[in-house]
């Protein structure tokens, strides 16, 4: 009996268009990919700076260097800083007042120009007094965030916090 040995035929090439096209298909899917991996690391920043104001210990310079530039400029509602050195100081102050702190940062909404971005988010915060006898403190604001693609990824360079309410209300 004989035996027959079969080779898979070569697919036929394909035309020079057809090749073009799938390139083109193909960078058109990695330029979205990369467009949504970057708005997911920006509002990942934002998220990050938010739970570091609800961290009841200090922060270190090196943990705000995984956030911010070394440039960093924030406008905040206790004042204004500019830099990394002395951050941790100048946000651990207002904490001194109050037992703890919530924030949420919602509605994130990015706007990316090749390596300098935008975001804007709502924000609402609760503050616990020290004493036991005080409403809590809360208020609503906007974050307006400036970012800059760093060697070391996404960047904050500038933060301004734009409080648009607040209320004392009743503990629960």
């Amino acid at each position: 009996m004989a035996s027959f040995t079969s080779t898979p035929a070569a697919a036929p090439p394909l035309p020079a268009a057809a090749d073009t096209a799938s390139a083109t298909r193909l960078a058109a899917l990695e330029e979205r990919l990369s467009a949504l991996e970057d708005q997911a690391q920006l509002t990942a920043l934002v998220d990050r700076f938010v739970h570091g104001l609800d961290n009841p210990g200090p922060l270190t310079e090196a943990w705000y260097r995984t956030l911010l530039t070394e440039q960093v400029r924030l406008n905040l509602p206790n004042g204004t800083h500019a830099g990394i050195t002395g951050l941790p100081e100048f946000l651990a102050a207002p904490k001194a007042f109050f037992a703890g702190n919530q924030h949420y940062a919602t509605n994130c909404a990015v706007d990316i120009d090749g390596d300098h971005a935008t975001a804007h988010a709502n924000l609402h915060a609760i503050h616990i007094p020290l004493d036991d006898s005080a409403p809590l403190f809360t208020g609503g604001a906007h974050y307006d965030v400036r970012a800059e693609r760093t060697p070391d990824g996404w960047r904050i360079a500038e933060l301004t916090v734009s409080v648009l309410w607040t209320a004392q209300g009743v503990r629960g």
